[in-house]
């Protein structure tokens, strides 16, 4: 497998659930504080089933949800850490149910919360 597509830990800056250290699946652990972009896909649009939103509000639409998968993970993203996501979720969730009335434009359901280090040099 290419190594940059390995499962790996988020660090947070805050010290939040990975303690500031990165592990691979081969359980090599590093310290970073890489800053990372993150991606989700969601489910129950109009325009296509699945929605992929990705960096600088980009979204795509696609009828599978394996064409939406494969179309983020083929830009280099990886799906967080289960407490990490679920972190993610629940807070997307607490923030939606905020809204007064209820949200009338973001009513799909998100599935899968992604992630791949930003490239600094580059920017």
């Amino acid at each position: 497998m290419d190594p940059s597509r390995e499962l790996a830990l988020v660090a947070h800056e805050h010290g939040h659930q990975s303690g500031g250290a990165v592990a691979s699946h081969a359980g090599q652990y590093q310290s970073t504080t890489t800053p990372i972009s993150i991606a989700t896909i969601s489910s129950g649009f109009e325009k296509g089933d699945f929605l992929v939103r990705e960096e600088k509000g980009q979204r795509v639409y696609f009828d599978f949800f394996e064409e939406a998968f494969n179309y983020i993970a083929y830009k280099g993203y990886i799906r967080m850490p289960r407490e990490d996501e679920a972190e993610w979720m629940d807070t997307m969730n607490n923030v939606h149910a905020s809204v007064k009335g209820g949200m009338k434009y973001n009513t799909g359901k998100l599935l899968m919360v992604l992630f791949r280090p930003i490239d600094t040099e580059k920017l």
